[in-house]
């Protein structure tokens, strides 16, 4: 159909072809001078030629017409079996689904089939291994009751048989029972198991189902796409062909039309060479009468006369209208040059903002760049963060594990001594008077309130540990998710930045056709000026032929001059929406520069209360050391009542049992102590890395307002661009943020590899740790301020080698 199609454009094309040849032979023919001369064989071939000319310009048109029916006939089929044949897919491709679909049902139902049948199968082989079970354990049994009766029978002891058989009959009992309860356990199991293999083998046939389910999506998304893009290729096609046809029938419309004025011409032309025809003939008329008189003389010449003066009038008519389209030729030449001027200047002013838009094109890629880098910056931070926060829970964890056992040991050998306390006590109530028992009662009181104290303590201790354990798991969660949205914010950005380099670039193609069609105005305009002038000198019936091609040329310059302000006001209207998409991005970037300062501020709160916290943590133990004081006291005076109430035979033995529970509290004291070091000397270290990397954080937003203000000047000298000196400035400007910015990365490289260095050296000992972190950071913050000074220094100097006004170097923390 397709190549019917192109057969029958092709004829066309040709009956095309022969329609202009036929045009260009009435043309020639017509430019050619007509003889005045009274030649009547010649004035009938010519309207023979004109009827057959006509005739043939009828049948041609016919004949086209014909051609048009039959092709837009043709086209409205193939468009029906089109449509035919796309339900006719869809319906096969809901077949198939439908198949597939009902396939892949069955499939499932014959796998939960055949695995209900092996399990089915598995039950009943477990059956027959516990039916063979229990037979052996009932022969077992059996033997067992024979040696029972055996040794019955043959035992001499005093007991009672009958005594010896319940208690065998006991036990065999009990053991049947417990091997019964074991089976029933394993079984159990066994089913579970069974259950779980069940429950796998289902979710990896549910998701061998999805997976399949969505490759049959994707398949039938790419087919619906493809099938898609050859609709579109057919539709553009078949639109292509219409406006071939629009085009094809609008020009036979105009070369009908100027066939038919030729054709009014010429019957007008006809009709005067007729009149002229009929006076030869009277002339000839009168020549041949011989016998004339004067009157009829004088009656010829007043007609000549009356002739010659009417051909005058004529004459001057043509001259005056001649005249007229001269001026309104000299006035279209005017406007197209006052149009081709305002097309020059539109040009200027595209040509503008072309240059101002690939500044800007050139800033949003610098932009891109730096939020790459941005982006690589935050994803290591974000590493960095997980690592610590990894390393933080593996040290909480092992930490606690210790504190756990040293607890229970500890709890042990409190229960153990409270248990000889216990006995000691009872011991001295025993050997007490009536009157030093209600001492020794108070004693035991106070001894057990401060067992209370010290339990309440430990708790507490326990739920503030928790409790910052908790905080700090919301710490990292909100900077994780605060890092997620900075991350998620870049692609963003790094999206609309790609869209508007894609539109830029559409603009920029646009702009260059616009420069083509404005080069090839000109020419159009030279042309159009030259074919006037070259047809001036031509009869008056070709300048009356010639006016409605004038009219046609003024309509085609008025169509031109408004076609011209509407692309400018379409360039405008690119040009703001470039703006206000450029007024996006910096809201974006004022979004992005608010949410790192309410995070600055997240973080600053964050260290007040681990401030506080660790206030709190120095008045509890400063507590803890003032309830140990006075409980040393109370042992004290304890050891003084207990001195003076115990004999003196028993007063080694109490001692040795003094200091052992002494030793005891004090090695529990101790040990609370260590732990209490060791959690401050790891919080210290925390808090440590964490000022140094929120300092560096800090730097880093700095760094990045210094590249926002960079950016703001770039897009000011672009929306008003005034000399190449500003421009190289600003250059300079955003290298030496490059520069500084890459010798931030590095130093913060460096910070981190210290970092490590120094949690290594807190493992292995604590004091030598201090002293390191204290000498980095002060190289740290030494090393970047005499960077931040050299970079101030190089801007300074370059700056004033430009001889830019008003610039002044800014200090390291201003950087």
């Amino acid at each position: 159909r397709i190549e019917e199609l192109n057969q029958s454009l092709a004829a066309q094309e040709r009956l095309v072809e022969q329609l202009s040849r036929e045009k260009q032979q009435l043309l020639h023919l017509l430019e050619e001078p007509t003889s005045m001369e009274v030649q009547p064989m010649t004035e009938e071939l010519l309207k023979q030629q004109k009827l057959n000319s006509h005739e043939t310009t009828i049948t041609q048109q016919s004949v086209s017409d014909s051609h048009l029916a039959e092709l837009q006939e043709k086209i409205q089929q193939t468009e029906a079996t089109n449509k035919i044949l796309q339900e006719k897919l869809n319906e096969m491709s809901y077949e198939l689904k439908c198949a597939q679909e009902s396939s892949q049902k069955q499939d499932g139902t014959i796998q939960n089939l055949k695995e209900t049948l092996k399990s089915r199968e598995r039950e009943t082989e477990e059956l027959y291994q516990v039916i063979e079970g229990q037979n052996d354990t009932m022969a077992k049994l059996q033997e067992m009751l024979h040696q029972s009766q055996l040794g019955q029978l043959h035992s001499s002891e005093g007991t009672s048989p009958a005594q010896q058989q319940v208690a065998l009959l006991d036990l065999q009992s009990a053991l049947f029972c417990s091997q019964l309860e074991i089976q029933k356990l394993q079984r159990v199991v066994r089913q579970k198991e069974r259950q779980l293999a069940d429950a796998k083998q289902c979710v990896q046939f549910v998701e061998a189902a999805a997976h399949e389910s969505e490759q049959q999506k994707e398949a039938s998304w790419k087919h619906n796409q493809e099938l898609r893009k050859a609709l579109q290729q057919l539709q553009e096609e078949l639109q292509n062909k219409s406006q071939q046809l629009r085009a094809w029938e609008a020009e036979k419309y105009n070369e009908i039309r100027t066939q038919e004025q030729n054709i009014q011409h010429l019957n007008h032309s006809l009709s005067h060479k007729e009149q002229l025809l009929q006076e030869f003939r009277e002339l000839l008329q009168y020549r041949d009468n011989s016998d004339k008189t004067l009157e009829a003389n004088e009656m010829l010449l007043e007609k000549l006369r009356q002739r010659i003066h009417d051909k005058a009038v004529a004459l001057e008519r043509a001259i005056d209208e001649k005249f007229s389209a001269l001026e309104e030729k000299e006035k279209e030449l005017r406007q197209l040059r006052l149009a081709v001027r305002e097309r020059d200047h539109d040009l200027e002013r595209l040509h503008g903002v072309l240059s101002s838009n690939e500044a800007t094109m050139q800033s949003m890629e610098s932009l891109l760049r730096a939020k790459g880098l941005e982006v690589e910056q935050l994803s290591t931070t974000c590493q960095n963060l997980q690592w610590l926060k990894e390393e933080m829970e593996t040290k909480f964890s092992r930490w606690q594990k210790e504190q756990e056992s040293i607890i229970q040991q500890l709890q042990t050998s409190l229960h153990d001594r409270n248990k000889e306390v216990e006995d000691l006590s009872a011991t001295l109530l025993c050997k007490l008077g009536p009157g030093q028992s209600e001492i020794a009662e108070e004693l035991c009181q106070r001894l057990q309130r401060k067992e209370r104290m010290l339990q309440d303590l430990l708790s507490d201790r326990n739920k503030q540990v928790l409790e910052h354990e908790m905080e700090i798991q919301g710490l990292l969660q909100s900077v994780s998710t605060r890092e997620q949205e900075s991350q998620a914010a870049a692609e963003k950005l790094v999206q609309a930045l790609m869209e508007r380099n894609s539109e830029l670039q559409a603009l920029r193609q646009y702009l260059g056709g616009r420069d083509s069609l404005m080069s090839q105005a000109p020419i159009s305009n030279q042309q159009a000026e030259v074919t006037p002038t070259g047809r001036l000198g031509k009869q008056t019936d070709q300048g009356s032929m010639q006016i409605p091609s004038r009219d046609d040329s003024t309509s085609l310059t008025a169509k031109e001059d408004a076609s011209i302000p509407r692309s400018t006001l379409g360039d405008l209207d690119t040009v703001a929406g470039l703006e206000k998409e450029l007024s996006n991005a910096k809201e974006e970037l004022e979004l992005m520069a608010k949410k790192e300062r309410e995070s600055q501020v997240e973080l600053s709160a964050l260290q007040s209360m681990m401030a506080v916290q660790e206030e709190e943590l120095q008045v509890q133990a400063a507590d803890m050391e003032s309830l140990t004081r006075n409980i040393q006291i109370k042992e004290d005076l304890i050891k003084d009542l207990q001195m003076q109430l115990v004999d003196p035979e028993d007063i080694p033995a109490m001692e040795r049992l003094t200091q052992e529970v002494l030793l005891l509290r004090e090695k529990v004291a101790s040990v609370e102590s260590q732990g209490q070091e060791i959690s401050g000397n790891r919080r210290q270290q925390l808090l440590l890395m964490l000022e140094g990397l929120v300092d560096e954080r800090s730097r880093l937003n700095e760094a990045l307002q210094a590249e926002r203000q960079l950016y703001s000047s770039l897009v000011k000298f672009h929306a008003h661009p005034e000399s190449s000196e500003r421009d190289r400035t600003l250059q300079v400007e955003l290298e030496g943020a490059q520069v500084l910015r890459s010798r931030l990365e590095e130093v913060l490289g460096r910070s981190l590899e210290r970092l490590n260095r120094l949690e290594t050296l807190a493992a292995i000992g604590g004091a030598t740790a201090g002293d390191d972190t204290e000498d980095t950071s002060t190289e740290f913050t030494d090393s970047i301020e005499e960077e931040a000074a050299h970079h101030s220094h190089q801007q300074v100097s370059q700056c004033q080698g430009l001889g830019l006004p008003g610039w002044t170097a800014h200090s390291p923390s201003e950087v």
